[in-house]
């Protein structure tokens, strides 16, 4: 029989590989799941539904005649005629979210405001002018002037275009009616006593020095 035999030195670096080894399965080990984990949220960030597409702005027509939905799969609130014209603002899951233009009368509209008090009344303003601040009102008024302010009237801006107006409906009292630039052409064509309908913002309930409300109109439309 044949007996190997082997120098201390050899001896050393057999028991010093053999620990080497151990220590690097040791290492691999407690390494994998860092790995495992690290991973982990690039596969999530990978399977996540793709987000709504941003708006675009693109426009289009109708293919057929459509029903206008507010919301994906919801009962219709209008209906669209085929050729209508659309501008493409969201899309999201086979729905598109549209824009759409056109015009309407005057009369069908009220506002949407959830500041909308329709049974307020000058005497309502005059009362409680804080409460009565950024308030919506439609009124009917009588037109008495188309007028520039100067610096006497306090709440209007130096020159700022109004209209001096009686009412609301049966009151006898003095309004300021701010117009807008918009409505300018509308206002100078009004002549005096005529009777108009306008939506109008509180700006002040009484203004000094003598009380009488100023409101910023929205829409005005003369009463035939």
């Amino acid at each position: 029989m044949r007996h190997l035999y082997l120098t201390r030195r050899e001896s050393a670096r057999i028991v010093l590989r053999s620990r080497e080894v151990r220590l690097m399965t040791i290492v691999r080990a407690a390494f994998l799941p860092i790995v495992v984990l690290a991973a982990l949220p690039l596969r999530a960030q990978q399977a996540s539904p793709a987000p709504v597409s941003s708006p675009s702005n693109d426009s289009y027509n109708l293919s057929v005649p459509t029903a206008l939905r507010d919301a994906p799969g919801s009962a219709a609130i209008g209906d669209l005629r085929k050729a209508t014209n659309v501008d493409v603002i969201a899309r999201d899951r086979g729905w598109t979210r549209v824009r759409i233009e056109g015009w309407v009368p005057d009369s069908v509209l009220t506002p949407a405001d959830t500041t909308f008090r329709a049974g307020l009344s000058a005497a309502d303003l005059r009362a409680d002018p804080a409460a009565a601040r950024g308030k919506m009102v439609v009124w009917n008024v009588e037109f008495l002037a188309l007028q520039t302010a100067d610096p006497l009237r306090h709440g209007l801006a130096d020159e700022e275009p109004y209209i001096l107006a009686r009412g609301p409906n049966s009151e006898n009292a003095l309004l300021y009616l701010v117009v807008p630039p918009s409505l300018m052409g509308t206002a100078r064509a009004l002549q005096p006593l005529a009777k108009v309908t306008v939506t109008a913002r509180v700006r002040d309930g009484r203004s000094e020095p003598v009380g009488i409300p100023i409101l910023d109109i929205q829409t005005i439309r003369r009463i035939r």
